[in-house]
């Protein structure tokens, strides 16, 4: 390594973490902007689900998507057509359709660029928040690298950031709670969790785990009750808005538990492993297919694992179990032509521990595997590139 480069990589680990987030948002952001999704027609069903009710927010101050009936999930409740997607979602993009929308459009539903360029800054903020947390357990440089090839080299870019996908803000919250976890500030972990909740009532699955688990490591009350009363916040809005709008008093609609009761009731052994098996490996959906350089991430877990800090181990396993309880509600593909999706929320809470592994392993790394390494990681961002050209299954206004 040259000395200029070395002198570098010093001058970069003495800068402070608003400095690196700073920096690591910019690129980020910049990124996004530029490959975002730019034309409605390029927009998926569930994303324009998504973005109708902010919009009307925004310009008329209620829900009614009257109008749009004939669009998929707008449901009649009660005399008025709303979006059946979580309010959270929604509500997050209704400041920039609030600046920038208008009530006048041409086409079949209203510009989404607001929603997308939502999308685009919250996921660029949860690859710099990422950042923080990464900072706590390598030098500021490899917490830099390791950010960029994760909002680069995944689907966090091709799907949380090119569209109002759930993921991106989901994934945003999540890493706010997983700093929280860092400075045992629970509570505020706890907030964190229960907003991720009201965009994805799913990853509740998350904070519990990490609360419990942390509870269970310090022999103490205070993580599980914290992280638990913070995240309840976010479980009453949820039920509250699910009661005042949905006309159903729980987390979940009716509609979507059945389907999930029954497709965990109905899924068999042998059907369910061919779901992990696939969200792995699938040709066109597959974890590890579409980046292949998490592959050089596993081979130093026992290590890292021993070496890890609590807040590390408690959001990687809870990460695992919320994939694991997922592929039972769930199918694996997300609805893609091309990609992954759902394993998106698990990846960024189990990025530290990979990230320790990883190093583990690269340090006695022969020069080979190395340069594998840095073909996988370039493979991975090509492929994620190619993905933002895409198309979903289910175009609707072409």
């Amino acid at each position: 390594m040259s000395s200029a480069i070395v002198r570098t990589r010093n001058r970069v680990d003495a800068w402070t973490a608003s400095q690196t987030f700073l920096l690591v948002f910019g690129l980020i952001l910049l990124l996004y902007l530029v490959t975002m999704a730019r034309y409605d027609w390029e927009s998926s069903t569930d994303t324009v689900a998504s973005a109708l009710p902010a919009w009307r927010l925004a310009q008329f101050g209620d829900l009614d998507l009257a109008g749009f009936e004939q669009l998929p999930w707008i449901r009649e409740i009660n005399g008025s057509f709303i979006s059946n997607r979580p309010p959270g979602i929604s509500f997050i993009a209704t400041p920039l359709y609030w600046l920038f929308g208008s009530r006048n459009f041409t086409g079949v539903v209203p510009s989404m660029l607001p929603a997308t360029a939502t999308a685009a800054i919250l996921t660029a903020g949860a690859v710099a928040t990422l950042h923080l947390c990464l900072r706590r357990i390598v030098t500021p440089v490899t917490a830099i690298a390791a950010a960029l090839v994760f909002g680069m080299a995944t689907s966090t870019w091709s799907v949380s950031a090119n569209e109002l996908w759930p993921h991106g803000p989901a994934q945003f919250f999540l890493a706010l709670a997983m700093l929280g976890l860092v400075g045992r500030r629970y509570l505020a972990a706890g907030v964190a969790y229960g907003a991720a909740l009201l965009i994805r009532p799913v990853t509740a699955i998350i904070a519990a785990g990490s609360g419990l688990y942390l509870g269970w490591k310090a022999r103490s009350w205070r993580p599980v009750a914290l992280v638990g009363l913070g995240t309840a916040l976010g479980l009453a809005g949820l039920i509250l808005y699910n009661g005042l709008v949905v006309g159903a008093s729980s987390p979940v609609p009716a509609s979507y538990g059945e389907t999930f009761v029954k497709r965990a009731g109905s899924q068999g052994i042998l059907a369910y492993g061919g779901d992990v098996l696939g969200m792995l490996a699938h040709p066109k959906h597959g974890l590890l297919v579409f980046s292949p350089f998490l592959l050089f991430t596993l081979p130093g877990l026992r290590q890292a694992w021993r070496e890890a800090d609590p807040w590390v181990k408690a959001s990687a396993l809870s990460g695992l179990t919320y994939m694991l309880i997922h592929l039972r509600l769930n199918r694996f593909s997300g609805g893609l032509l091309y990609g992954y999706r759902y394993p998106l929320e698990m990846l960024i809470v189990v990025a530290p521990l990979l990230l320790l592994s990883w190093q583990m392993w690269f340090k006695h790394a022969n020069p080979l595997m190395r340069r594998m390494f840095y073909l996988a990681v370039a493979v991975s961002v090509v492929r994620q590139a190619y993905s933002i050209t895409i198309g979903f299954e289910n175009p609707w206004l072409i």
